[in-house]
Parts: C-alpha cells; sequence; structure tokens
C-alpha cells in the first residue's frame, strides 16, 4: 500500500487473473473521484474493466478499479508510485483534470478520434433503486471511460459503479448513477440532454 503522509490518499493493488485490482481510498467524499482517477490511468495506459464505489463505516472513500495494462504488462511498484504521485497532485496539489491532460498533448490527440458509429446510449430509472442505470453501448477505444466521467462530472452526476464488458471490438458499459444531492437524474431534466453531451463526444 502507498500512503500519503497527512493527505489520506491510500494506494493498494492485487493481482486479479490476468487484470489487477486496484483500490484508492480517500476521506474526501465529493463528486468527480472517479473522473480523476480515471484520468490518471488513462494517461498511464491502463484500460479499466470495473470500477466499484464504496463509503466504508469510518467515512472514507473506498473505489475499486479492475484495470488491465493496454500493452498487456504487469503492475510495478514504479508504475503504481507514478499512479499515486499523479492522484495526489489532482486531490492535494491543486491542478486540475484540464491543466494535467494538457501535460500529455499526446493523449490529448487521441482522445479527439471519434469512432464511425454513433454509441448507443439507454437511460432509465428503476423503481426498486434508488440510482439511475446507463446503459452504453459502441466501438471499443482507450479512453472511454475517462470521456463519460468527465461529462457526468460536469452534468454534476456522480458514478456509483460502472462495468464494462468487451467482445469483438464492441464495448458494453452500464453505470449506476445519482446526483450530488443523492437523488435519481430527471428523466425530462437530465437525460436528452446527457445524451446529446455523450454522443457529441463519444
Amino acid at each position: 500500500m502507498i500512503t500519503s503522509p497527512g493527505k489520506p490518499l491510500h494506494l493498494s493493488c492485487i493481482p486479479r487473473g490476468e487484470a489487477y485490482a486496484l483500490k484508492v481510498n480517500i476521506s474526501k467524499n465529493e463528486i468527480g473521484i472517479i473522473y480523476r482517477v480515471t484520468a490518471v490511468l488513462y494517461v498511464h495506459g491502463w484500460n479499466i474493466e470495473e470500477a466499484i464505489a464504496e463509503t466504508s463505516t469510518d467515512g472514507y472513500i473506498q473505489d475499486i478499479f479492475i484495470v488491465k495494462r493496454i500493452d498487456r504488462s504487469p503492475m510495478t511498484d514504479e508504475h503504481l508510485n507514478a499512479i499515486h504521485a499523479d492522484l495526489h497532485e489532482l486531490f492535494y496539489g491543486g491542478m486540475s483534470v484540464m491543466n494535467y491532460l494538457a501535460l500529455h498533448p499526446e493523449k490529448m490527440e487521441s482522445l479527439r478520434a471519434k469512432v464511425e458509429t454513433a454509441p448507443e446510449i439507454f437511460l432509465f430509472n428503476s423503481e426498486i433503486s434508488d440510482s439511475t442505470v446507463m446503459d452504453l453501448r459502441m466501438e471499443d477505444r482507450p479512453g472511454i471511460l475517462f470521456e463519460i466521467s468527465q461529462i457526468l462530472f460536469l452534468f454534476g452526476v456522480d458514478i456509483l459503479s460502472f462495468k464494462a464488458v468487451t467482445d469483438s471490438g464492441q464495448v458494453r458499459d452500464t453505470f449506476l448513477l445519482r446526483l450530488e444531492n443523492g437523488s435519481k437524474l430527471d428523466e425530462n431534466l437530465h437525460f436528452f440532454r446527457l445524451k446529446e453531451a455523450l454522443t457529441a463526444v463519444l
């Protein structure tokens, strides 16, 4: 585990099959945690297959990411230290995500490479759940989760959990979402605008 003295940011990683379970613990319960973590993982060449956000009994926010390096290389202490250093800058160093990405222009270029086929986006509110479900299907490419989390952050929407299933170059992403105030997204107020914004960047 890697920790920040005086700053509650803890990072640990264990192998999970061909992937790794990366656990990020932070005491700041605020919107945009997954947004910042996905930015760092994207820059460092890690593909995120699943993410789950949890709040522990002591108030810590615990995000678990199932990650696999794009070039299939293993997670090393050097990788983990570099990820931790960048996360520390984003959470405690006053650096914004956009300024962070500006330091890596080659990554910004690949984000602008939209796929040819428009994504399919489905949003619905279930009566038996206190969150909104978003299902997204599109051609797979690096940076998708970061771009989605960026749009959701700008809309004031928090990601409770995320799961990706990739098959034959297609990805299906399923999200559980909630507004900052803890409520579901409003079907009339948010659904169309959110779909429009996501389609524009993806």
